[in-house]
């Protein structure tokens, strides 16, 4: 077992060093096992989405992100992770790298949540439910950080809700629900 300090502890909201290692274990386990539970995306639309070009989320600031309607894409050392649709590709994708303790606006957050932690999306989701430590909640964003976005703008609300359901009918990411 690792002896930690104190503010490593705080950080991850750790109580002792066993719970600490536990964290860690998980965000390494998370990270290094996200692959896709079916073949690789494929079709059209997947290409397209796929060739848009990629930022690093830890890059991204607000004025990057177009107030437009679209579909993007989450990945994770190449491997798509989380395919959404989104009314203003600004708002929502500036929503998912929140940092705060309540994950209810934010399907992706309370996915990775899952994954790392192991709490399961409708224990998390409603904002008066459970919500999870700081440390928790800095562990999600720093997961989220070290993925690419990506995204296509579409015309209208609707022509983004049907890409994105082509997409999902064709392939569904790791970190999305049925």
């Amino acid at each position: 077992m690792n002896s930690y300090s104190h503010s490593d502890l705080n950080i991850y909201g750790a109580e002792d060093d066993f719970e600490m290692d536990a964290i860690l274990d998980a965000i390494d386990e998370a990270t290094s096992s996200t692959t896709p539970d079916s073949a690789e995306p494929s079709g059209k639309d997947w290409t397209r989405l796929l060739a848009a070009p990629r930022r690093a989320a830890s890059n991204l600031t607000r004025s990057d992100l177009p107030n437009e309607p679209g579909v993007y894409l989450w990945s994770r050392n190449e491997v798509p992770q989380y395919v959404g649709t989104a009314t203003s590709l600004q708002k929502r994708l500036s929503t998912h790298l929140g940092g705060g303790v309540s994950l209810a606006g934010s399907s992706l957050r309370r996915n990775v949540c899952e994954l790392l932690f192991q709490i399961p999306p409708n224990v998390t989701g409603n904002p008066t439910r459970q919500k999870v430590t700081t440390g928790q909640a800095t562990a999600i964003r720093g997961w989220l950080l070290g993925c690419d976005v990506s995204w296509l703008r579409e015309h209208t609300e609707r022509d983004a809700a049907a890409l994105e359901a082509r997409l999902r009918l064709v392939y569904r990411p790791p970190l999305n629900r049925v």
